[in-house]
């Protein structure tokens, strides 16, 4: 569903530029049944070259490690995987679950899921920490709960132009252009999150982190800048705290989701970005010099108009 709101260019316009032939999709192919187990067998048999192989959602390994609990042509998934894997000059897990397990392999992992080649944040996964493509490639992983579409499109364009090296991954395989920033980077409401100004329910101006469980201090994403939904919103831009879902620890390390969590008046979800002794000293006497205006605004449900004579000077 992501992927299918790709603009400039849509996902369809993509193909045609990269001439790029769609082997088989779930939603998105006509064939069924026996068409497809021949499409995925003759990858196997390398009758048919396959140049990129991109896997949506978890591997289940369960139950008893047999991995019968998700079924592809008469055969466990995850063993389909294995065998498209080593034909496959590519692989590309495409979200958090497939790349590092996600929500299904949260809590005790009652399906026994895993990534592709993480488990979390833990390398090995279904495919082994030593696993290599056909191009030399580990598993490139494009977290997040969706993948915004642009990280899918333009991997997919960095790949058939050869642009992606593998010193443009990061230590967990993901593309630096799209993870290497935070999605607190770009906030419209970092003027509150400098001075501490903070909301204390949801739908009001200030900063969401201090108090309302927002991650995005956490989140390796470009999502602020990138936008969503024709390139106009993100979470925080629609009043909803990040829950970092592009991290390998998603969602376990960060629940609770919807407050923050703290030792004394400190949060324990520290940014990732400032080291946290300047963090504890700066955030005290950023309250301190907190304008007025934003310590009103950062509790009111739309800008207040302040007094000059109440204004900072």
């Amino acid at each position: 569903m992501s992927i299918l709101n790709a603009e400039q260019p849509d996902l369809l316009t993509t193909f045609e530029l990269l001439e790029m032939n769609l082997l088989w999709h779930p939603s998105l192919s006509m064939e069924t049944g026996n068409d497809v187990q021949k499409i995925i067998q003759d990858c196997i048999n390398k009758k048919t070259k396959l140049d990129v192989l991109v896997v949506e959602g978890a591997v289940y390994n369960g139950p008893d490690n047999t991995g019968w609990y998700s079924v592809i042509c008469e055969q466990p998934a995850r063993d389909l995987v294995k065998k498209l894997s080593g034909v496959a000059h590519h692989v590309i897990a495409a979200g958090t679950c497939s790349s590092f397990g996600g929500i299904v392999a949260a809590g005790n992992n009652p399906m026994d899921a895993t990534g592709l080649q993480f488990l979390r944040s833990i390398k090995g996964g279904l495919l082994g920490a030593d696993y290599l493509s056909k191009s030399g490639f580990p598993v490139i992983n494009i977290p997040g709960c969706p993948a915004h579409p642009d990280w899918m499109v333009e991997t997919l364009m960095n790949l058939y132009s050869r642009d992606l090296k593998l010193e443009d991954l990061d230590r967990y395989q993901r593309p630096k252009v799209f993870y290497g920033k935070l999605a607190h980077h770009a906030c419209p409401r970092n003027e509150y999150y400098e001075f501490k100004a903070s909301a204390e329910i949801y739908s009001q101006q200030g900063c969401l982190f201090e108090n309302l469980g927002c991650k995005a201090t956490q989140c390796e994403s470009d999502c602020n800048e990138r936008l969503w939904l024709g390139r106009t919103g993100s979470c925080t831009r629609g009043g909803f705290p990040c829950i970092s879902c592009t991290s390998p620890k998603f969602p376990d390390g960060f629940v609770p989701f919807f407050e923050t969590k703290k030792i004394g008046d400190i949060p324990t979800t520290l940014p990732l970005d400032v080291p946290k002794a300047w963090y504890v000293g700066m955030s005290g006497l950023a309250k301190l010099a907190c304008p007025e205006r934003l310590k009103i605004n950062a509790v009111s449900f739309k800008p207040v108009d302040v007094p000059d004579e109440e204004s900072e000077s």
